[in-house]
């Protein structure tokens, strides 16, 4: 017996030592962790705060045409790009009437760098045209965002029409306005015309079950996708906007990752058709010099704004002073390449 006492005369402390240096230790690891907790809660408080600041509109703003134009948090080049020479200030000319009343803003959600959110906070208070959401900018959110637009519209703003728009798309408002007001405001009221856009996917779509784009089944059970606009823009009717939200807000379907495609589908379940808009492309440099013009064109570096205005205000210039349309291609996709 007693060969098994001096063993256990060095152990017994030992064993106490380690559990009274556990011990210490996770209280240690329980007062960062909520240390951690109470900074993560005020950094939240924080950009909630910003928020509320930011996005406080104290009257509903009355407007004919609203685009809200998706962004992301870093993309401060294409904003200001767009907010000194683009299709939002240029001095348009159109046939149905001689001004047409029109407000923008963008839209993101937050960003989780500090330095980042600080930024945005102080961009938006000096532009007063930018919107930061209560959500996370990242892709997975992207139809939260879509959501968070569309219930902000509705919900701040009069308008007859909304356009929703990628900050890296060019619209042609002398082409737009004047197809909405001379053929679509006349039957403002029917609700099978406020869905408008261009490249509709059709409702041949087989459902992806898999992949960066992969829809669950339990997300959305038919194998089929119902008609929608994808691209750079589309645009809905004040009372389209305010149906899609409401049907939204029963949650009797789930928000499934892509946006454009669950708009189409709340569209769907409501009766409302989505409607092509003639001449709208995506990075289709070849229909750069399309003498009619384009309405839409997506894929559009910001320092092409001011190069496709010209060319279409000014006849054509930049595709007469070009050698080829081999050259307009070349020069369209290297601008893209550069952001």
């Amino acid at each position: 017996m007693r060969q098994y006492l001096v063993p256990l005369v060095f152990l017994v402390p030992a064993f106490i030592f380690t559990i009274l240096y556990v011990k210490q230790d996770g209280e240690r690891l329980c007062s960062e962790l909520k240390a951690l907790e109470e900074e993560l809660g005020q950094g939240r408080e924080q950009v909630m705060g910003h928020l509320k600041e930011i996005n406080s509109i104290k009257k509903v703003i009355d407007t004919e045409i609203l685009i809200l134009i998706i962004t992301a948090p870093n993309n401060r080049e294409f904003r200001d790009q767009l907010r000194l020479e683009s299709y939002l200030n240029f001095p348009w000319t159109y046939t149905y009437k001689d001004d047409f009343n029109f407000h923008y803003a963008f839209v993101c959600g937050y960003s989780t760098n500090r330095t980042l959110l600080e930024e945005m906070r102080q961009e938006a208070v000096e532009t007063g045209d930018l919107l930061i959401g209560d959500f996370e900018d990242t892709y997975e959110n992207l139809v939260y965002k879509t959501i968070w637009l569309l219930r902000y519209a509705v919900e701040r703003y009069t308008f007859d029409y909304m356009f929703k728009v990628d900050d890296d798309s060019f619209i042609n408002p002398a082409l737009l306005f004047d197809f909405l007001y001379k053929y679509i405001k006349p039957k403002y009221n029917d609700m099978n015309i406020g869905y408008y856009g261009g490249m509709i996917r059709h409702g041949s779509r087989e459902v992806q079950r898999e992949g960066q784009w992969g829809i669950q089944k339990w997300e959305f059970e038919p194998d089929i996708l119902p008609p929608y606009h994808v691209g750079g823009a589309y645009i809905l009717s004040n009372l389209a906007a305010k149906q899609i939200i409401d049907l939204n807000a029963k949650h009797i379907m789930v928000a499934f990752r892509i946006e454009d495609a669950y708009v189409g589908a709340l569209a769907d379940r409501i009766g409302l058709k989505a409607r092509d808009i003639p001449k709208t492309y995506s990075k289709q440099y070849d229909r750069f010099c399309d003498d009619k013009g384009a309405r839409i064109f997506h894929r559009v570096a910001p320092s092409w704004q001011a190069k496709m205005i010209y060319n279409w205000t000014m006849k054509g210039y930049y595709c007469q002073q070009t050698k080829s349309l081999e050259q307009i291609i070349e020069d369209g996709e290297e601008m893209l390449r550069k952001y």
